[in-house]
């Protein structure tokens, strides 16, 4: 009776050890967000992607011309193509909120990318997505629209047909594409939905885990 009582406070002390040690080794690998776009080209870009080095955007904050390769400051960054005459914008913008509050002291920024439709820019009348720190947009020519959806990011459009990698179909004013500390793609999400958020907010939590 005795043996049998030790025997029980033994598996029940070493228990929690066994469990997180099983949850080392295996939740990792269970847990790992896939690479996006890593070892092969976007089916539907007809553009070369060595032009990323050579895009200039519009620093819609300060009006000057940047690189691409320059708005890539923090560890993690949401990228979005949003419609900003759409009348549910403010949606979206919650949701962007909720991401930036849940992660106040991680390195994310929330990238903005919107067409630019005048060529002076000291003309432009467009006003930044988010009033928040973290949350910068950019301007882009109109024509380099096809160059953002279809190879640089690589959107879930319906031009897809269904066959995109991350098996999502979204509009791509929906769409939020999350980039990690290596600007690789891990994710696409629809960011008009609450439970798509969620998702996104929990893979940068396992992005995080498994630094």
């Amino acid at each position: 009776m005795k043996k049998s009582k030790i025997l029980i406070l033994v598996i029940t002390l070493t228990f929690p050890v066994i469990l997180y040690l099983f949850l080392r080794s295996f939740g990792q690998n269970e847990f790992a967000l896939p690479v996006f776009f890593e070892n092969e080209e976007p089916v539907y870009c007809n553009d070369s992607l060595e032009m990323k080095g050579h895009l200039e955007l519009v620093d819609l904050s300060s009006k000057n011309l940047v690189k691409l390769s320059e708005i890539y400051s923090d560890d993690y960054k949401v990228i979005h193509l949003p419609n900003v005459q759409d009348p549910e914008i403010q949606t979206l913008k919650n949701e962007i909120n909720r991401i930036l509050n849940t992660f106040d002291d991680v390195s994310l920024s929330i990238v903005s990318f919107q067409p630019l439709f005048s060529k002076d820019v000291d003309q432009i009348e467009a006003e930044s997505f988010l009033l928040a720190d973290r949350a910068n947009t950019y301007l882009f020519s109109p024509d380099d629209k096809d160059f953002f959806v279809n190879c640089l990011y690589a959107f879930p459009t319906d031009e897809w047909d269904g066959k995109h990698p991350s098996e999502e179909t979204l509009s791509i004013d929906h769409t939020l594409v999350l980039l990690d500390d290596e600007n690789k793609i891990r994710g696409y999400y629809d960011g008009y939905e609450t439970k798509e958020v969620d998702r996104l907010i929990l893979e940068i939590r396992v992005l995080l885990s498994n630094k």
